[in-house]
């Protein structure tokens, strides 16, 4: 696919600046590989170099932060994930405005998340799950990726919805949880398909639902929160492309179908499925309305679960 496909690429007259996309994550992460999968294509339809910038941090505070503040010239692009919706609840004097100082461009990406629980329960599925932690005292206990993260507010809507007893034990990502999860020292969680499918498969955790639309392919045995009952409920790790919402309509437009391209690519679709993620590819008026969804959901989330903005 060549720059010429999209009239008007070039986003400066002369020699093309280079373009970045911000990472508020670490390299080596599956945002990182997303990023640089995808910097080439957006490369080439843009006519300029890219440049992926990690800024790790803040709890994406730092990334999220510096793309507000770059010039609206459409040579900054911000890569972002669920915490972009989260952080106004739980995070107090935000530098910047999600919704005034943002323009979404595509959703791009679901890593759906799927429920497990330590064999050791007995328990093999969403009915027998709940009884069982109203029969024990204290309940079950359930492991996430940190407090306020995407499969703890999760977790805590399970609860409410289905009346669960489950005691929320954060850690610091799956390097902690999941050895504490394939103990039995904590009994349950919400976690990617890329951490959860392998054990599943050899039969050192139990499958409960997968909080998707549909079943996937990577557990085709595995039913859906729709085909229990529960077809609003998502738990997933999703990400997508935003530009400073001071960028022209004409540039946007361009950023948009050059951050969409690349998901028609038979290789990169094939990496995703290697990876166990869903690609997406709303454009702009989609992903907006996924947006405000979520912050409704993340809203009753952060009360559920009692967090204060610290």
């Amino acid at each position: 696919m060549m720059a010429a496909s999209l009239p008007g690429a070039a986003l400066a007259q002369g020699a093309a600046r280079p373009v970045r996309i911000l990472v508020p994550f670490p390299g080596g992460g599956t945002m990182d590989l997303v990023a640089r999968l995808f910097a080439p294509t957006i490369g080439q339809l843009l006519g300029a170099p890219m440049v992926i910038d990690n800024r790790p941090g803040g709890g994406t505070v730092i990334a999220t932060q510096e793309a507000a503040r770059a010039a609206p010239d459409g040579t900054t692009l911000l890569m972002a994930s669920n915490s972009f919706t989260i952080n106004p609840f739980i995070q107090r004097n935000l530098p910047y405005d999600g919704e005034r100082d943002f323009a979404p461009l595509a959703h791009v990406a679901v890593l759906p998340h799927m429920l497990v629980v330590h064999p050791s329960l007995g328990v093999r599925d969403l009915a027998g799950l709940v009884a069982l932690s109203r029969s024990r005292p204290g309940g079950l206990s359930y492991a996430s990726y940190g407090t306020g993260t995407s499969n703890h507010l999760s977790t805590e809507l399970l609860k409410a919805r289905t009346g669960g007893d489950f005691t929320h034990v954060p850690y610091r990502g799956s390097g902690q949880w999941l050895p504490d999860l394939l103990e039995g020292r904590v009994h349950m969680v919400l976690g990617i398909l890329a951490e959860v499918v392998p054990p599943v498969r050899e039969g050192r955790l139990t499958p409960i639902a997968l909080a998707h639309g549909q079943r996937l392919a990577a557990a085709p045995g595995v039913p859906s929160f729709a085909e229990l009952g529960m077809p609003d409920f998502a738990s997933n790790s999703w990400f997508g492309f935003f530009t400073n919402a001071a960028v022209p309509e004409a540039t946007r437009a361009r950023l948009e179908a050059a951050v969409r391209a690349p998901l028609a690519e038979p290789a990169i679709r094939a990496r995703f499925g290697e990876l166990w993620i869903e690609p997406t590819g709303q454009g702009a008026g989609d992903f907006a309305a996924f947006l405000r969804g979520e912050r409704a959901q993340y809203a009753e989330a952060v009360r559920l679960a009692g967090l204060q903005p610290q």
